[in-house]
């Protein structure tokens, strides 16, 4: 765990939260909040510095103790009964970050294979990728995720009936479509304020063609970690067998996740 230290910056405006948790799963642009929240005008404006949870999550995370007073909890990768378990102050607020879970698979095939750093569980995943094909690779990927408990993860947030006051989901469809607009949506539930050239200043130091260098949203380059950046990508490659091996393992998941079969 990281806590980002923000000696030396002027607190203008406070949060009336004592935390905000961002909850996810990998592969739902985990990266990209963490680059937004660590940037100096949210500290500026809520008065709450990121605190980094650097395990892998999902089935790993445990949390025996309350998180950091007065800080924003950057890609918690956990389930709903994880994230139920952590202590939290009297007033917080919560979003999760959902996906069709089959452009998950697609943007780890490219990530595991291609451009993620060599670290667990990568060096595995990328050597077994190296001896499938991408429809073999893809099916590969649907059984490890499934053992990771992406899937599960994904479920218990939407059959979690979650508190609708303090937590809310958001769909990375909707932030693929319109970083902008999606940003102020996301600040504007967290109850963030700030002044307009702020705002237009912090999204254009993250908007994608300045993390992409240059490179429009859309534009692909396998080997870089911001590959694409766009939604519905799996219908390109997934096959009849790749797409009837992903109901085999995960049920009515997209039904329950409210996603087209």
């Amino acid at each position: 765990m990281e806590l980002y230290d923000y000696r030396g910056f002027r607190v203008i405006q406070r949060s009336p939260f004592g935390n905000i948790y961002h909850c996810c799963t990998q592969k739902t642009a985990s990266q990209w909040f963490r680059r937004v929240f660590c940037d100096p005008v949210v500290f500026r404006y809520t008065g709450l510095k990121p605190f980094r949870y650097r395990q892998l999550g999902l089935r790993e995370a445990c949390f025996d103790e309350a998180l950091p007073e007065r800080t924003i909890a950057i890609h918690l990768y956990v389930d709903y009964a994880t994230y139920a378990s952590i202590p939290k102050p009297e007033a917080f607020k919560t979003f999760f970050i959902l996906r069709d879970p089959r452009d998950i698979v697609v943007s780890w095939y490219f990530s595991a294979k291609y451009s993620h750093k060599p670290v667990y569980p990568i060096p595995e995943l990328r050597r077994n990728l190296d001896h499938l094909d991408m429809q073999e690779g893809l099916k590969y990927l649907i059984d490890a995720w499934d053992g990771f408990g992406l899937f599960e993860a994904q479920r218990s947030w939407m059959s979690s009936g979650q508190d609708v006051e303090n937590i809310r989901i958001f769909r990375f469809e909707d932030f693929s479509a319109d970083n902008y607009l999606f940003l102020k949506e996301l600040l504007a539930y967290l109850e963030i304020e700030m002044p307009e050239p702020d705002f237009e200043a912090l999204y254009d130091r993250h908007k994608f063609s300045e993390i992409a260098r240059g490179r429009e949203q859309g534009v692909e380059d396998t080997q870089s970690h911001f590959r694409k950046g766009v939604s519905g990508d799996w219908k390109t490659y997934f096959d009849d067998s790749v797409m009837a091996h992903f109901r085999e393992v995960t049920g009515d998941l997209l039904q329950v996740l409210g996603y087209q079969d």
